[in-house]
């Protein structure tokens, strides 16, 4: 068996077939990322949830990643009006904290685990050129080729082995692009290694249109990414103009001794898309998971937890049907592929959320009923966020359920005479937490 790429989809998705018993070669164009920075470019901070945790403790690595993990108990909002950030809570339980975790830290942690398991090969700087399901070959950059017998896409968005699979007429894939873009920047630690702000919270600076959002590393720094409308980021093109942007955007960065706005002009412009693909496997001799699949906008903290969760799923079909693979491919897609679509959609509706609603008296009073209603009938309500985030529903029944009570929240505050507790306990009880949530996992750090 063979997996295109090694990110964390592709690392994870490894230990799970050797699990099985499978011998499992990786091809990764990269350079080993344990020994070689190969961040340039990429989103280094990875918001970890529970659909990400669970996986990790299934294959036994979950105490490493927990030492490499900052957790954040909610929204620190800065508003442009304010001069003192507000923190909005994630939720009112223990375990409702997200995560951050370097990507490349919790990658090295995988495919340690990969190769671990004896049954791992991991070919590095094997850039695949090009996937013939005719004589089941990859062919590689350099002109090399190697056979397999099933080809697993755990390689992106710009997937070869989806690429192959829509020229045999077995998928079609689309890209939609947003009009917004964005860049990496970094608040750098205080000369004691300190956080220059409270690295137990997810900082957001909603701007309407656009917003800046910070997430704190273990070494004292924090990764920044400002994500704003492609418009914005042509319209700053000299020196006077980025300075002058971060100042009256930003001022309190400034303060902290945030070089930003000289960052801004030395680093890259990165795109925002959604991929949707139509057809995840052919036959038995190839299957998409992660981004290949379903590469979503990074606003709602899933893109790789939605992928460690859709390599657990495929473990699993995979497990109940060890004799064919077809079958299993075929249950595994339509089992996941409308969770795909629906956190998709979610992401992007989170976008506004973040850029604007954080601060919108009408989103916030809102949120404030529905954490009251949540405390009142735990087996009934939960909000959107707290669904998507902290539980292993799935996706599309997290949208559906957050879409009626809404619709029951907006209501009630539209007629406060409404009987809102019976509604919400007319609602269908929330489903089973998944069993290995029990353990906590990351949960009181």
């Amino acid at each position: 068996m063979v997996i295109a790429g090694a990110g964390p989809a592709g690392a994870l998705l490894s230990i799970y077939l050797a699990r099985q018993g499978h011998d499992v070669t990786v091809y990764e164009s990269r350079q080993d990322l344990r020994r070689h920075d190969v961040d340039a470019g990429r989103s280094i901070n990875l918001a970890l949830a529970t659909r990400g945790i669970i996986p990790l403790i299934d294959v036994g690595v979950i105490d490493r990643v927990d030492a490499i993990t900052i957790p954040m108990r909610g929204r620190l909002v800065h508003a442009l009006d304010d001069p003192e950030p507000v923190l909005q809570p994630y939720g009112r339980q223990a375990h409702e904290v997200i995560h951050s975790v370097s990507r490349s830290d919790l990658n090295a942690i995988l495919l340690d685990a990969a190769v671990a398991t004896g049954r791992v090969t991991i070919e590095f700087s094997r850039e695949i050129e090009r996937v013939n399901f005719d004589d089941s070959t990859v062919r590689f950059a350099n002109g090399d080729a190697a056979s397999f017998s099933t080809i697993f896409g755990a390689d992106g968005a710009g997937s070869k082995v989806r690429e192959a699979m829509v020229a045999e007429g077995a998928c079609d894939a689309h890209t939609e692009w947003l009009d917004h873009s964005y860049k990496e920047l970094t608040l750098s630690a205080t000369e004691t290694g300190d956080h220059r702000l409270d690295p137990n919270a997810l900082h957001i600076w909603p701007r309407g249109e656009f917003m800046l959002i910070a997430l704190a590393n273990p070494e004292g720094d924090f990764t920044m990414t400002l994500f704003a409308p492609t418009t914005t980021f042509e319209s700053l093109s000299s020196e006077g103009d980025i300075d002058a942007f971060f100042e009256s955007e930003f001022a309190d960065l400034a303060k902290l001794g945030s070089d930003a706005a000289q960052q801004f002009s030395d680093n890259p412009t990165g795109r925002l898309g959604t991929l949707r693909a139509e057809g995840w496997h052919l036959d038995d001799r190839a299957v998409l998971v992660g981004d290949s699949a379903h590469a979503i906008v990074p606003f709602h903290g899933q893109g790789m937890n939605a992928a460690m969760e859709s390599v657990r799923c495929l473990d699993r079909h995979m497990t109940q049907t060890p004799s064919d693979l077809a079958e299993a491919f075929a249950n595994y897609a339509e089992e996941r592929k409308p969770d795909g679509d629906a956190i998709a959609d979610m992401a992007l509706d989170n976008y506004i959320e973040m850029r604007s609603g954080v601060v919108d008296p009408d989103y916030l009073a809102k949120r404030t009923l529905a954490l009251e209603l949540e405390a009142r009938h735990p087996a009934h309500i939960s909000p959107r966020y707290n669904m998507v985030m902290f539980s292993t529903m799935p996706y599309g029944e997290a949208q559906s359920r957050a879409s009626e009570q809404a619709e029951i929240i907006a209501r009630s505050i539209a007629d406060p005479a409404l009987d809102i507790d019976s509604l919400v306990a007319a609602l269908p009880p929330l489903p089973p937490v998944d069993p290995l949530t029990d353990r906590q996992a990351l949960s009181s750090s």
